[in-house]
């Protein structure tokens, strides 16, 4: 199938999803959906609750459909809402089953849902500090092959280290502190 109609559904489905949104406080319908490296769709609307901590965004509902069908690894994901961007929270839990090259497609919708405009961007782009469990200590190897928090921790460390090595090279040698984890 061609890129071009597999974002045409990825959006539809999430535009479909929006219809479903519960939303009796805010009024504030959001649809997602996400696009699996399996080729599968898994769509997802807001659902909100009296006691507004309970309530759960549409990106995360998408997320956890998807993973409660055992599919990890994402492609793309799509939010459509009245200026659609994810909250801090869905951004992290869409980066945890993201790579560097999962795209992410932001469905704005105008007050008559007839319109709308789509802006193309990567899920990596979108969180530049993320929690980092290898870093905290919490976990000592990944859980998922997938985790994108991983790769970046080591391409960090690849980064600094060609820094140095290259910096070594042109400088004379200084007394620096280094920091270093054991």
């Amino acid at each position: 199938m061609k890129p071009n109609k597999v974002v045409a559904r990825l959006i539809e489905a999430a535009l479909s999803a929006r219809k479903n949104a519960y939303c009796p406080y805010s009024k504030y319908r959001v649809g997602a959906s996400v696009l699996t490296s399996s080729g599968r769709i898994f769509a997802g609307c807001n659902v909100e609750n009296a006691s507004y901590g309970l309530s759960m965004c549409a990106e995360r509902s998408a997320v956890f459909a998807a993973v409660s069908r055992n599919q990890t690894q994402f492609a793309a994901v799509c939010i459509v809402g009245s200026s659609a961007k994810p909250c801090g929270a869905c951004r992290q839990v869409m980066l945890e089953f993201s790579t560097k090259d999962t795209l992410l497609y932001l469905v704005n919708v105008s007050g008559d849902s007839r319109r709308h405009t789509v802006t193309k961007t990567k899920v990596y782009s979108m969180l530049p500090s993320p929690f980092d469990p290898y870093a905290s200590g919490l976990l000592s190897r990944p859980a998922n092959t997938q985790n994108l928090l991983r790769r970046r921790s080591a391409s960090r460390k690849a980064a600094r280290r060609k820094a140095t090595t290259k910096g070594a090279a042109r400088r004379p040698s200084r007394s620096r502190t280094s920091r270093t984890k054991r």
